[in-house]
């Protein structure tokens, strides 16, 4: 009995398997942008509660921005829609999914994701018709600055 509720905890939890690294193919966009000036962000107003961190990000600037473009090479028939989740757990991005079709993902300022401060993080399902997951991507920037796709390590920030 013991065993069988064993069997039954492994593979619930096991979820879809990795999309096949021949089928898709994830380019980084590397970008040097302005960081934004926000309405606060005066030089003569000093607020003593905020933390440097929050007082850096204020500050304008040219700053290296990351972004990314994934383009599906191969789809089988059951990836039919692709559905987009942030590290939060929230949905950025549902579609059909297409054979050759490319996705912009902004990850944003390298700064901020090394900080925390962004979510470095993208898992991008491939659901059935059925709507369940049929495969999945994994792209993961830690707060080391190591980039992987599908926990390979491809590079460092």
């Amino acid at each position: 009995m013991l065993l069988w509720i064993g069997l039954l905890f492994f593979l619930q939890s096991a979820g879809p398997p990795y999309k096949a690294s021949d089928e898709f193919e994830v380019k980084i966009d590397f970008q040097i942008k302005a960081r934004p000036l926000t309405p606060d962000n005066n030089a003569s107003k000093i607020d003593l509660t905020e933390t440097t961190d929050v007082r850096e990000k204020k500050q304008a600037g040219p700053s290296p921005y990351l972004a990314f473009k994934v383009k599906f090479l191969k789809l089988s028939d059951q990836e039919v829609k692709v559905k987009i989740t942030d590290g939060s757990g929230k949905t950025v991005y549902q579609k059909k999914s297409k054979e050759g079709s490319v996705i912009n993902l902004e990850m944003g300022f390298i700064e901020d994701i090394k900080k925390g401060l962004v979510s470095g993080e993208y898992k991008i399902l491939l659901l059935s018709p059925e709507k369940k997951p049929a495969t999945f991507i994994h792209l993961l920037v830690s707060r080391e600055g190591t980039y992987k796709v599908n926990e390979v390590l491809c590079g460092k920030f």
